[in-house]
């Protein structure tokens, strides 16, 4: 069960630990990862991030050199963030990846063993579809400026060697400007994948709560005792559901909100890029792949976190299924007061309670940039 379990978090856990994120036991080992992360955190991330910022304040009469910078600056922040976010709460999210592998969330039959194989496949597929489609954008966006015309830079940043193309200096800077950008994407993949896995983990746990419920006094010959024993498993076993979405909520709300409005500048400095550069062929070659992977990077955050608010939603119901009108009344008044509980949903919140990650919010969000584009 634990190899399953690790297809949730393991390979994501793997790729960040590059930039030195989680904890270590040893002493030489703590003191490796230590500089190796100031220096990743210092070099790779912070100082990309300067040069960006300079390029935008020193254009800022170019409107065309702004937007450039944006959409590579914004993404930058995003990242930024994730790998603080990360490292902060290493211990925290050690502690949840062994609390994936706990009893309490081993299926015990066969058809809820199918639901969390289910699960697995699942996450496995968006990661790899995920990670595909990031590396493919990538790719499009450093190579193809490399082989169209490698005399300028494939990202617009502070260049002190514009006037020497083909210099020492200048193919240093290109090689920082690839791999710099190639930190951020991975990052992201990482990140973003690891966030979907979880929602798709707690989805998969409440589709087996549902079975569950489902079985409740399927067997009444067996005495009211086994439905009430039964009602009162299914009762601690939402709690731990609850209080594990609780977690990754608190773990992982705010550098989602901070990545998603980093994508929303993306997808509008696109957009309006998209609408100048609209005859040129080469131009809009190169950015649909990073559009489309800024609104996958969305979609795959706000549609797994609604999936767990929808399959919450359906618990009542699935409740309500249940042979419960032959059983005693000490029973049905347990049932009605967790029918009252499973009526609050599960909900993975933003920076602001009032909304959620969800489809709806993917939507309102798509509509923004259209209509900032449109102004």
């Amino acid at each position: 069960m634990a190899k399953q379990v690790e297809i949730f978090y393991r390979g994501q856990k793997a790729f960040l630990n590059i930039f030195s994120l989680w904890p270590q036991k040893e002493r030489w080992w703590r003191i490796f990862h230590q500089v190796n992360y100031v220096h990743v955190m210092g070099f790779w991330v912070l100082l990309f991030d300067f040069i960006l910022v300079l390029h935008v304040v020193g254009n800022l009469r170019d409107m065309n050199e702004v937007v450039k910078a944006i959409f590579v600056l914004a993404t930058s922040a995003g990242h930024t963030t994730k790998l603080i976010s990360v490292k902060v709460n290493n211990v925290a999210l050690e502690e949840l990846f062994k609390r994936l592998d706990d009893e309490d969330f081993q299926p015990r039959d066969p058809k809820e063993e199918m639901i969390f194989k289910a699960a697995c496949e699942t996450t496995r597929k968006q990661r790899n579809y995920y990670g595909s489609l990031s590396f493919n954008a990538l790719t499009m966006l450093l190579v193809m400026q490399l082989l169209l015309d490698w005399t300028e830079l494939p990202l617009s940043t502070f260049n002190p060697f514009s006037d020497h193309p083909g210099s020492a200096g200048y193919w240093c800077l290109y090689c920082y400007q690839c791999l710099a950008l190639s930190i951020c994407c991975v990052t992201n993949i990482a990140f973003d994948s690891l966030c979907s896995s979880l929602f798709i983990f707690i989805k998969g746990q409440l589709d087996i709560l549902a079975v569950r419920l489902n079985n409740i006094g399927n067997d009444l010959g067996r005495g009211e005792k086994t439905v009430e024993k039964q009602l009162k498993q299914c009762i601690r076993y939402h709690s731990t559901i609850v209080e594990l979405t609780e977690t990754v909520e608190l773990l992982l709300c705010k550098p989602i909100s901070v990545q998603i409005f980093c994508s929303v500048l993306v997808l509008t400095a696109n957009f309006y890029a998209i609408a100048l550069l609209s005859e040129d062929k080469t131009a809009l070659f190169k950015m649909m792949p990073y559009q489309a992977c800024m609104l996958m990077q969305i979609f795959i955050l706000c549609y797994f976190a609604g999936e767990v608010t929808n399959r919450s939603m359906e618990l009542p119901h699935e409740l309500y299924k249940t042979s419960w009108m032959d059983w005693n009344r000490p029973n049905r008044r347990i049932l009605l007061m967790f029918m009252q509980r499973l009526h609050s949903s599960l909900r993975i919140r933003t920076l602001n309670p009032s909304l959620g990650f969800d489809l709806h919010l993917f939507a309102s969000l798509v509509e923004m940039c259209g209509n900032s584009r449109a102004i």
